[in-house]
């Protein structure tokens, strides 16, 4: 499946004149000692925001720093690599979400896919619908892992599928 993945845009022809300030927000997801938060760049509000869905670590102390990291990072990228280079970064602001708790310590991945797709620099009903319940956070992310596994473009699709009906084929030769 990820052969298809191309990161490096630079050499894509829709790139070229690509002027990063014609789309609102830039997200950058950020893995700190197995646990996930979301540096969001929001060009339109002019703020850096980091969203983190267990909110265990003081933000100044502790993630205003590596969040800096992050972001000097992606604004030089930004900056060497696409024509429009007429952002003030330094006028803008920190945002720090703090109103969200996940229900365990395995789930910030999925927070992590859920803001990508719902956030859109502010806290919505998109985000706050039952999104503490466990059983939600489970079936999102049964539905993202066959949304990956039954893709036509998964190279690895039918294998996977093979291998799944032989699974339940035998789970089921168990049960009689």
């Amino acid at each position: 499946y990820y052969d298809k993945v191309d990161l490096d845009i630079t050499n894509k022809e829709w790139a070229k004149n690509l002027s990063f300030t014609e789309c609102n927000l830039w997200f950058f997801p950020y893995c700190d000692n197995k646990h996930y938060i979301m540096i969001c760049v929001n060009i339109k509000a002019g703020r850096f925001e980091v969203l983190d869905s267990i909110r265990h670590k003081d933000f100044k102390e502790y993630y205003k720093p590596m969040a800096e990291r992050v972001v000097k990072y992606a604004i030089n990228y930004m900056n060497t690599q696409f024509a429009d280079k007429t952002v003030k970064w330094e006028r803008f602001t920190w945002f720090n979400l703090e109103k969200v708790t996940q229900p365990d310590d395995k789930s910030c991945g999925m927070y992590i896919i859920r803001w990508m797709r719902h956030w859109e620099g502010k806290y919505n009903s998109a985000l706050t619908k039952d999104w503490k319940r466990i059983d939600l956070i489970n079936e999102e992310r049964e539905c993202l892992m066959l949304d990956i596994i039954l893709d036509e473009d998964n190279l690895e699709r039918e294998r996977i599928m093979k291998e799944a009906t032989k699974y339940c084929n035998k789970k089921n030769k168990r049960k009689f």
